[in-house]
């Protein structure tokens, strides 16, 4: 111990640390730490002292019940013996995300979510996680015992309070910080994507430098997985509370600082390209969509890739949902890897399928036309037959729109299980949510792009990319998706004149009142006392709550509320309180 006093006391007070904001694969442990030995050899040289990787970087997160497996962990453990040795001789030092096989408070084996610094091939400290959280998509109680302190290291003449993800988030640390004396605050974040995050994000590290007067380093992945979707988005503040550095949005990316004692000396970093095209979309929101935009994209493109499929398939209608859907996979996986299909009845306009036909040649793609209407015939007849004659038991017009929308799910699982492209689902949130969609027809599929995203947010982002072209992109062009299909009127086409307004009020109205409901989690009685009519309010609970079933059974996609409908909403679906 006195020889390792002697050695921090010999180095610098300035330290030079390296941020590594990188996209890993759950239960990729070899891919995992391939990357994290070649960005620490970059590390290296550029003679920094430090890098930094995110929370869980070797096994991935979230792991769920794979950090259930001893032997998992144990393998894990086995890639940071590789990290070891590849440190031995060098000068810069790695602190690292790995759960790790640990004997706990009760002397029984446990597992902690734990960081580690090695230097020079040699484990300098473990920190493990405080608080442990286990609200909305997080579930950590399940799998990790949970540190009783907070870690402190010290590291090139500097004493660093490292803390794990949502040890930032919990206002507790922060008095316990208030205590301590230290010179830099570094946390190290699994923090997945909303549309809301960025702004607590800098809410609660604003809070945290202003109390502490300390520079914080944050650290996030990037990346999709599964439903949640990491934006990366780290930065740099200092001990006044002033961002000085910020690193890319929804891609991998890096950059020096140097530190001296209790305040940020300078940064170096390549800036990333501006958009090709600035938004004419002149709206406060631009930078919302512009993050939830790519946020599908991220989330789509990775799921693909890290699933091992190569390209996708879906069916175009010629209305707005199947339009952007489409322009999303074009922008993850280039046109050469998007299927699409139109598969009409005599319901489908001449409008629609000119609408569907020139959005495909917008995007790049071929537009395969599948009439359905003898399948269509032959089906209605079989029931018939089945049903009897009797005007009573003849097939309901229900019956006979969700024919139609099973039929295209069918012929397309059936061109997804021949081509090896993954089918994706078209259907948006407000359609989840009342219900408003058929279980083994426009449900089928194995992702759903946008399927946390309103119906108003979809003509949204449709407005902002017909005028943007960010650089995660993959097609560079604009004015993609027709103006007819966002002007037209929204219709399932499943009988003659059809409109979504026959069964549902219009999605402005629409929109307000399910945010309200599942957001905002108020009452139907909160609802209609802010303004809105008792007999609609009523009516869109109802359809909202018994349709839990339908969406138990609906593909996952990416996050991109505070509430989705995948993991962080957890509802019965025999449930009689509907209120």
């Amino acid at each position: 111990m006195k020889a390792q006093t002697k050695l921090t006391q010999q180095k610098t007070k300035k330290m030079k640390l390296y941020l590594s904001q990188i996209n890993t694969a759950v239960g990729d442990l070899e891919g995992n730490t391939a990357k994290i030995l070649r960005e620490l050899q970059e590390a290296e040289k550029q003679n920094c002292d430090l890098i930094i990787f995110h929370e869980a970087a070797v096994t991935g997160y979230p792991c769920q019940d794979l950090w259930q497996k001893k032997y998992f962990l144990q393998e894990a453990r086995q890639k940071i013996d590789e990290i070891i040795a590849a440190t031995k001789g060098l000068k810069c030092a790695v602190l690292v995300g790995c759960p790790l096989i640990a004997i706990g408070r009760a002397k029984k084996e446990v597992v902690y979510n734990s960081a580690l610094l090695i230097e020079n091939g040699v484990i300098k400290n473990i920190i493990n996680k405080k608080t442990l959280p286990n609200y909305g998509v997080f579930d950590e109680a399940r799998y990790f015992e949970n540190s009783p302190s907070l870690s402190f290291v010290e590291f090139c003449g500097q004493t660093l309070a490292i803390l794990i993800c949502e040890d930032l988030w919990d206002a507790k640390n922060l008095y316990l910080l208030q205590e301590q004396i230290f010179d830099c605050v570094i946390a190290i974040n699994s923090s997945p994507y909303s549309i809301n995050k960025h702004g607590y994000r800098q809410q609660i590290t604003q809070k945290f430098v202003q109390a502490l007067k300390k520079p914080l380093i944050y650290l996030n992945q990037v990346g999709g997985q599964d439903s949640l979707v990491f934006d990366g988005d780290s930065f740099v503040l200092n001990e006044s509370g002033q961002t000085v550095l910020n690193l890319k949005k929804f891609a991998e990316d890096s950059a020096v600082i140097d530190l001296n004692k209790g305040s940020v000396a300078s940064h170096h970093k390549i800036l990333p390209q501006q958009d090709l095209q600035q938004s004419s979309f002149a709206d406060k929101n631009s930078d919302i969509c512009k993050n939830n935009y790519s946020a599908c994209v991220l989330g789509l493109r990775d799921y693909i890739r890290k699933n091992n499929f190569s390209q996708v398939l879906l069916g175009m209608s010629g209305g707005i949902d199947s339009a952007l859907v489409a322009a999303i996979s074009v922008d993850a996986l280039g046109a050469e890897n998007v299927k699409i299909c139109a598969l009409p009845t005599r319901f489908n306009s001449e409008a629609s399928m000119f609408d569907a036909k020139e959005c495909a040649k917008n995007l790049g793609l071929n537009l395969e036309v599948i009439s359905i209407e003898k399948v269509f015939a032959t089906m209605i007849s079989t029931l018939y037959d089945y049903c009897g004659s009797s005007s009573t038991s003849k097939a309901s017009d229900l019956a006979r729109e969700n024919l139609q929308s099973r039929i295209r799910g069918n012929i397309l699982m059936a061109i997804s299980n021949s081509t090896g492209a993954l089918l994706l689902s078209t259907g948006n949130k407000s359609e989840l949510a009342t219900g408003y969609a058929t279980l083994y027809g426009d449900m089928c599929g194995a992702f759903n792009p946008i399927k946390d995203l309103y119906k108003t947010q979809i003509y949204d982002l449709v407005k902002w990319r017909n005028s943007n072209i960010p650089e995660l992109f993959c097609y560079q062009k604009t004015n993609i998706i027709p103006q007819s299909i966002i002007i037209k009127e929204p219709t399932a086409e499943l009988r003659e004149n059809q409109k979504d307004s026959d069964s549902l009020p219009s999605y402005e109205i629409l929109d307000k009142i399910l945010f309200a409901l599942i957001e905002e989690q108020k009452s139907v009685f909160e609802i209609i006392k802010s303004g809105f009519s008792e007999d609609l309010v009523k009516k869109v609970a109802k359809l909202f709550y018994s349709s839990e079933y339908k969406r138990a059974q609906s593909v996952i996609g990416p996050k991109i509320s505070d509430m989705a409908f995948d993991k962080d909403r957890r509802y019965p679906m025999t449930n009689k309180f509907w209120k």
